[in-house]
């Protein structure tokens, strides 16, 4: 397995004279697993909040939960300039195995961490769980429990919006502050030290504190840890009044690098990262969000008037399909074509892209045959103008997904051809559940499978509309690629890969405005090796047991 970028083993060399009071509070997690090495991480904070120079961190791995058998240590100096955050990658590790670790600063101890390396070889099955939209005044991250209680898993892939940037009161549960779910900062986050104080919160969540201490996690961002609906050049939540664009992309990109287990330095962007899982999965994540994305077109803006000065919305869709606009970037394209080539070229049978946004076609559905125009008009203006083109074109297409990038979606395709393969593309973004054949357009080619897990909190479409059986029929009427949708509940997907088949499954939690709360296996689909070759995908229900 490779990555884009190295990590120095050490944090800044300046240290400190003596022993500095700190405590523990933000837990302690591993990420970025290779056959070799894997990075582990932890945030000391001085007991004197004014402290300002350096803290020098001790680490152990070790065989054993008990640390009898330590077999790496070494030490870690931090300071304000990564707010106290510590990233060692922990290297000369063996393939396939468990370890435990953990930090010290003279008698203060972290919790102890476990943590695996990747197989090197051979075609040992895998286990994912896979999560996104983790947003914190919406309400209690059960799924994040739910996982770190229902294992093993060999790995965490998170795909984004593991924190959202509003403050109190933009997007979250009206019950947030009966949960004791209120934002620190308050206001919605735009400079580095809000963007730390948002991750600093988040970190002290029980829940995903214990999936951190349980798993290594492969993370990729989304919008949200910038603003929402953000790209390379902007963002539709960002406006003049706060402040300029790069200055807040580069505050929002420094926390993501230091308050996360990824191996990338904090200077820098993170393009493409694959990880080789034996000789059995390649997995690639991309970022489909804020490096190569240019901005995505709007029918509240670049829709133009046709001869009778209405709305030319069949001209709009045809931008969508024809012109050609940034996604992955040209750099990132290259690099997905040489991953997918070498892969192929070695003989491993999958490959699987983690990224953000739904990738196949997928144009929302005329809704005429479940909801009246009275009430439609219930419905927010974004709604009833995806209900109305819906109708009238036949589909709405959602520009901020690879439907708006229409060429570039046919290059990826165009890849999966030149280097035939298993792909598996993985989705997050829509706090929804998705499965479905990969397709460029109604009756089109089958070019692999897709799988789209729902939210940790966030709600779905089917939390603004109702009518949820209703709606989820009207996609399986309007596309005869779609396998599975589920519009309204939180929870997680997992991925089982064999030699022979992927099954992804997805589990729902019953309430996440309650502590207690209840988990269901939902729906379980497999995808069989070698099935996408006559360009059909079937993707076959597994009934639960």
């Amino acid at each position: 397995a490779g990555a884009a970028f190295a990590v120095s083993g050490c944090g800044n060399s300046e240290k400190p004279e003596q022993v500095i009071p700190v405590s523990f509070n933000h837990g302690v997690a591993s990420g970025d697993p290779l056959h070799n090495q894997v990075i582990i991480w932890t945030r000391v904070t001085p007991t004197d909040a004014t402290y300002a120079g350096a803290v020098s961190v001790a680490w152990q791995m070790a065989m054993d939960n008990n640390f009898n058998e330590i077999v790496k240590s070494g030490s870690f100096t931090t300071n304000p300039d990564r707010d106290f955050t510590v990233k060692e990658d922990v290297m000369g590790l063996e393939p396939a195995q468990n370890y435990f670790y953990r930090f010290m600063v003279g008698d203060e101890i972290s919790q102890v961490g476990e943590t695996k390396t990747l197989h090197k070889d051979g075609m040992d099955t895998i286990k994912m769980a896979v999560v996104s939209c983790s947003n914190y005044p919406f309400g209690y991250f059960h799924g994040y429990r739910a996982i770190a209680d229902n294992g093993p898993f060999d790995v965490v892939l998170h795909l984004g919006d593991y924190i959202y940037e509003r403050g109190d009161g933009g997007y979250g549960s009206p019950n947030a502050q009966s949960m004791g779910r209120m934002l620190d900062p308050p206001h919605e986050i735009v400079s580095l030290s809000d963007y730390r104080l948002r991750y600093a919160l988040y970190k002290t969540d029980d829940d995903l504190q214990a999936i951190h201490r349980k798993y290594p996690f492969i993370c990729a961002w989304d919008d949200h840890e910038f603003t929402n609906n953000s790209y390379s050049t902007g963002a539709l939540n960002h406006d003049e009044t706060e402040g300029d664009w790069a200055t807040r992309r580069r505050a929002a990109t420094k926390a993501f690098m230091e308050w996360l287990p990824v191996r990338v330095p904090i200077a820098e962007l993170p393009t493409g990262r694959s990880f080789n899982f034996g000789k059995l999965a390649t997995l690639a994540m991309l970022d489909t969000r804020i490096v190569g994305r240019e901005r995505p077109l709007e029918y509240g803006l670049d829709v133009e008037l046709d001869e009778n000065q209405k709305p030319d919305y069949a001209a709009f869709h045809k931008r969508l399909e024809e012109e050609e606009r940034s996604l992955l970037g040209a750099e990132q394209e290259a690099w997905l074509d040489k991953t997918l080539e070498k892969s192929v070229t070695d003989g491993i049978p999958w490959q699987i892209l983690g990224q953000q946004i739904i990738m196949s076609y997928r144009p929302e559905p005329p809704l005429s045959s479940v909801f009246t125009p009275e009430e439609m008009k219930k419905f927010s203006g974004g709604e009833q103008l995806s209900m109305a083109v819906a109708e009238e074109q036949g589909g709405f297409y959602n520009p901020d997904a690879w439907d708006g990038y229409q060429p570039v979606r046919r290059r990826v395709f165009d890849m999966f051809e030149k280097h035939p393969g298993n792909p598996v593309v993985l989705t997050g973004d829509t706090h929804s559940c998705w499965a479905m054949s990969l397709t460029d357009k109604m009756g089109g080619k089958h070019y692999g499978a897709e799988f789209g897990t729902g939210a940790i909190t966030s709600p779905g479409r089917g939390n603004r509309i109702g009518k949820v059986k209703q709606v989820e029929q009207a996609y399986y009427d309007h596309m005869d690629h779609m396998a599975y949708v589920s519009i309204l509940g939180r929870g997680y997907m997992t991925l089982t890969i064999t030699p022979e088949d992927t099954t992804a499954s997805w589990y729902f939690v019953s309430d996440i405005e309650k502590k207690e709360f209840d988990l269901t296996k939902r729906k379980t689909l497999k995808y069989t090796l070698g099935d996408c070759a006559d360009g059909k995908v079937t993707l076959e229900d597994i009934p639960n047991k």
